[in-house]
């Protein structure tokens, strides 16, 4: 792709190629980024850094792809020039892999926007062995700048690298996407989806067991509700799950679907249908979902993790728990579940909000003027090469 714009740098975007039907986060953030206009403008391409995980994999066979990654990716910054280089990050092996891309870029003068997704980051770097914890500090200090979603997250990076140079790029959604989620009047009163990843391990992080525990007490209460479990792994298998804990007289014909992976139109129809979603994840950064669902005018149950504070202001955009408070998220949902008003309210402000705060056009516009600082600097600023940062006071008491 030939940029259209002289002023801006060429991009080179690392993270992974996104195939259809998109359904990751970092994916996503991708696919939209690069339909925007400023993908065009800075000839943005992807250096695909994605490998389907097999943990079989022994650890020479890891580091040999590993080794080869980097090789690869110094040949394509050699054959096919760019002026700044904009990594994808989340944690675990992945931070490792991109970090060592951003150094490769940086030894080459280039400057490097790093940008960390997931919801685990800081746990990730809690629980990381002290060295480790060093080349993480490390890694985020001698990149130009360090992108993170959200204010609370900012605060979270700076506390683990003060030296690093945050800039706050949120998520956000193309205005055709937010003209075909929004809501409709006829929604039902009272019908609450939950949306899964279609992946067991990370619907247990989505909460899923919570919910499954706290349904049928919610079943018996409140009969004129229906539910939606999407997203399950085994949907036949949940169902026998949740039928096994019901007390007697209660059915969950009629009242409960059980669902796999939805996407596309499917999904767009259920955030369209259901009055309340309930999103009580253990770990989040700044979920799309959550976006989606405020843009179709829902209410919302959630945990208190992430960027989700700082997007719903509960109460006004949604009732908040403590991650893992099974009696925080009963309370919460009986709450909302007997105040359609709020429910209404809560739909009105949230539709604003993502209108106001998380569109395409504003993400677009807040990483153009950060090309741009970090494109002028590439011809002043020479390769970082620092020690590994100190630990900061709070890790050094």
């Amino acid at each position: 792709m030939i940029p259209a714009d002289a002023s801006l740098p060429r991009v080179l975007l690392v993270g992974p190629l996104p195939v259809p039907p998109v359904t990751g986060g970092v994916e996503k953030g991708i696919d939209l980024l690069l339909r925007t206009d400023l993908a065009r403008r800075t000839g943005m391409r992807v250096f695909n850094n994605y490998r389907r995980p097999d943990p079989r994999r022994s650890l020479p066979s890891r580091l040999k792809y590993q080794f080869g990654m980097v090789r690869s990716f110094r040949r394509e910054l050699r054959d096919r020039p760019v002026d700044l280089v904009h990594v994808k990050t989340s944690s675990g092996i992945n931070f490792h892999q991109n970090a060592l891309f951003a150094w490769t870029a940086r030894q080459r003068g280039l400057p490097v926007l790093l940008q960390i997704h997931g919801g685990k980051f800081e746990i990730f770097y809690k629980e990381s062995h002290p060295l480790l914890r060093a080349w993480i500090r490390h890694a985020l200090s001698t990149v130009d700048a360090v992108a993170v979603l959200s204010r609370r997250w900012a605060d979270r990076v700076a506390r683990m690298a003060p030296a690093a140079r945050l800039v706050v790029i949120p998520n956000g959604l193309e205005a055709s996407e937010i003209a075909s989620l929004r809501g409709s009047e006829e929604r039902r009163p009272e019908r609450v989806l939950f949306v899964g990843t279609g992946d067991q391990v990370l619907n247990d992080e989505k909460g899923l067991g919570d919910l499954l525990e706290v349904l049928p007490g919610m079943l018996r209460n409140r009969p004129g509700c229906t539910w939606v479990l999407a997203g399950l792994h085994d949907p036949a298998a949940v169902r026998d799950r949740l039928e096994t804990s019901l007390e007697p007289g209660v059915r969950l014909e009629g009242r409960v679907e059980f669902l796999p992976c939805v996407a596309g139109n499917a999904k767009v129809a259920l955030l369209r249908e259901c009055s309340i979603l309930v999103l009580p994840s253990h770990y989040e950064n700044m979920p799309n979902l959550l976006l989606e669902a405020m843009a179709a005018g829902m209410g919302v149950v959630a945990s208190d993790v992430g960027a989700i504070p700082e997007m719903l202001r509960a109460p006004e955009g949604g009732m908040l728990f403590r991650a893992g408070d099974r009696d925080g998220l009963r309370h919460a949902l009986s709450e909302l579940l007997g105040s359609p008003s709020r429910v209404r309210d809560q739909g009105r402000r949230n539709l604003a909000t993502v209108t106001r705060d998380y569109t395409m056009s504003t993400v677009e516009g807040i990483l153009e003027r950060t090309y741009r600082d970090l494109g002028a600097a590439t011809d002043v600023r020479p390769p970082v090469r620092r020690h590994l940062a100190a630990p900061s006071e709070e890790e050094s008491r």
